[in-house]
């Protein structure tokens, strides 16, 4: 049985329990041969054991006969392997190649055929020598013996910069020095007084041997300074790290090519007698509602900047919000210590509200209940004390309420006409207050940190902390992983909530207080106004991959320059489809900022 396994290493075969496959493909499996005692056994018995090798790759014992060993015997030697052969063969070997020298019947000369290679080769020197060129010999390089202590200067010289720098040299003897010096700088003693004040180099000893100089008194003192110099002296210049700050900021894109984002002013809303709190848009952006210093709030056709209806309260209107259900046509507004939910289809003209028997004015008193009434004016929840602002549930049914200077956050419901309290009482003031996009998730900003709710189960998820900065307002971005919140410093601070509980980016981005922060519901932007008079733009993209950062480019600074704004921006918002900017300034108007394609 023949195996067919070809080149392969019989050391793959160990393992296994067959050693190859015959010529039908049949696996050829190994026998069971002796072991080391029995192969002593072996040869003590049988004087021709010494014979039988063992064939690996065939797995069987072959018994050489009398013509294999003469065979071995004369390939050992260096005979040829058969006998008729005449000669002996002398195998010579070299670093590279085995070469085979045969004693007799060497090659003639006249077989002998030059290289054409090198035939071509000795023509082209020919012809060179002919034209009588200069041939490119190769000139062997002395290899000049270096010094050890030479390594400065050669890495002197190799370097383009003077990086070497020598040690300061002893200053050389002057007049002062000296034992016997000229007459004209000898002094005696009655000048010393005069001349020691004007000439450094005059001496006052002068001897007449160099044996009869006594001993320098100050020599240790001066070679230890001595040995400081040449110590404490720099032999080499240390390079600083060449590095641009262009290389290690990261690159960004340019605005051009984040475009649409909004840029200039294109309408103003003219209309209002005093500052504008805030302002809210419908679903539709075809709406615009504002609520001002002057107890009136107004609502103004987008398209156009018209004023359809105004109505006019007893105080101020804190805060405005739209209902997101825009079947019910709703909106919201905040006056003193009542939450007056109106339609927008209603006239122009007074609004009035039955008023309860305590103060509008009065403490904070989060245990008392709000009461629902309904009248011609539309629905109103009169709480305990004065409502800052109202911001609603995605669905529209649910809005919470934030007391001014308050410490609780309550929720009402519409449909059903409730309220209740979902904390006990905080112990600092709630800034803000909103409800997640997609789960049922609340956010509280106090003046410290942002507090994440889980309302279902009742229970902090999550506490953010922006360090020592005192925070005044905040949006969450529509997908609801990411939260932007702004600081009395002037200054944006970016959390993402999937990631921890610390800043993942902190921006400088205004000279005073943050008063409003918004995201744009469809496109990556989002706003911030200030104090300052300004308006920032930025552009944020959030990817979905979780290896992917948030990328943020601040895209344009929008400035007021009419007086009329007293250098007070309040509110911002962006338009739902459209990369339109509406802020609300001091001066009684709001701007819109559109793209300028």
């Amino acid at each position: 049985m023949e195996n067919t396994i070809g080149d392969a290493p019989s050391e793959w075969y160990r393992e296994e329990e067959h050693i190859g496959y015959d010529v039908d493909g049949r696996r050829i499996l190994k026998r069971r041969w002796n072991d080391s005692i029995e192969n002593l056994l072996h040869t003590i018995d049988d004087p021709s054991y010494w014979r039988k090798v063992f064939d690996e790759k065939e797995d069987r014992e072959i018994s050489l006969s009398r013509a294999h060993l003469e065979l071995i015997q004369r390939l050992r030697n260096g005979a040829f392997p058969n006998k008729s052969s005449n000669g002996d063969m002398r195998q010579e070997q070299n670093h590279e190649v085995a070469e085979v020298a045969w004693s007799t019947n060497h090659e003639p000369k006249r077989r002998f055929v030059p290289s054409k290679w090198e035939a071509k080769l000795v023509l082209r020197v020919i012809r060179t020598l002919r034209a009588h060129a200069t041939l490119n010999v190769p000139q062997s390089k002395n290899l000049e013996q270096k010094m050890i202590w030479d390594a400065e200067n050669t890495f002197q010289s190799s370097t383009p910069v003077n990086t070497y720098l020598p040690a300061q040299k002893a200053k050389k003897p002057n007049h002062v020095d000296s034992y016997n010096p000229p007459f004209e700088y000898q002094v005696g003693d009655e000048g010393a007084s005069e001349m020691n004040g004007r000439d450094h180099n005059a001496t006052h000893a002068t001897y007449t041997a160099l044996r009869r100089v006594p001993s320098y008194s100050p020599f240790v003192v001066e070679r230890f300074q001595r040995c400081l110099d040449l110590y404490l002296c720099p032999r080499m210049v240390k390079h600083r790290l060449d590095v641009r700050p262009q290389d290690i900021l990261p690159s960004l894109p340019t605005p051009k090519e984040l475009k649409p984002f909004p840029s200039s002013a294109c309408l103003k809303f003219n209309g209002h007698e005093e500052k504008v709190l805030s302002i809210a848009i419908d679903p539709s952006g075809q709406w615009l509602l504002s609520g001002s210093e002057d107890c009136t709030v107004r609502k103004w056709e987008v398209s156009s900047s018209r004023c359809i209806s105004v109505w006019h309260f007893r105080d101020i209107v804190k805060s405005v919000a739209w209902c997101p259900n825009a079947v019910t046509n709703t909106f919201s507004a905040c006056i003193a210590s009542v939450i007056l939910l109106l339609s927008s289809t209603r006239v122009s003209g007074n609004v009035s509200f039955p008023s309860l028997g305590y103060s509008v004015h009065s403490k904070v008193e989060n245990s008392r209940m709000p009461e629902w009434k309904e009248g011609d004016s539309g629905v109103t929840v009169h709480l305990a004390s004065d409502v800052s602002k109202v911001t609603w549930h995605k669905k529209g049914d649910y809005f919470a309420s934030l007391i001014t200077g308050g410490s609780n956050v309550m929720i009402h419901r519409m449909s059903r006409r409730t309220s209740q309290l979902i904390f006990h009482e905080q112990k600092y003031s709630i800034q803000s207050a909103m409800f997640h996009p997609h789960r049922p998730f609340m956010l509280v900003c106090t003046r410290s940190c942002v507090y994440l709710y889980d309302l279902h189960q009742q229970r902090l998820i999550k506490k953010l902390s922006s360090g020592t900065q005192t925070l005044s307002c905040m949006a969450v971005h529509p997908g609801g992983d990411n939260l932007i919140v702004g600081t009395d410093l002037g200054k944006l601070s970016w959390f993402d909530l999937d990631l921890a509980t610390s800043p993942y980016k902190v921006m400088a981005t205004h000279a005073s207080a943050v008063k409003g922060v918004a995201f744009h519901s469809k496109l990556p932007l989002f706003a911030s106004v200030s104090d300052d008079a300004t308006a920032q733009v930025f552009h944020a993209m959030v990817h979905a991959e979780l290896d992917q950062n948030t990328l943020i480019v601040p895209l344009k600074i929008l400035r007021f320059n009419s007086a009329s704004f007293h250098d007070e921006v309040f509110d911002c918002v962006f338009h739902p489809t459209q990369p339109w900017l509406f802020t609300a300034g001091g001066g009684g108007s709001i701007v819109l900022f559109c793209d300028e394609s």
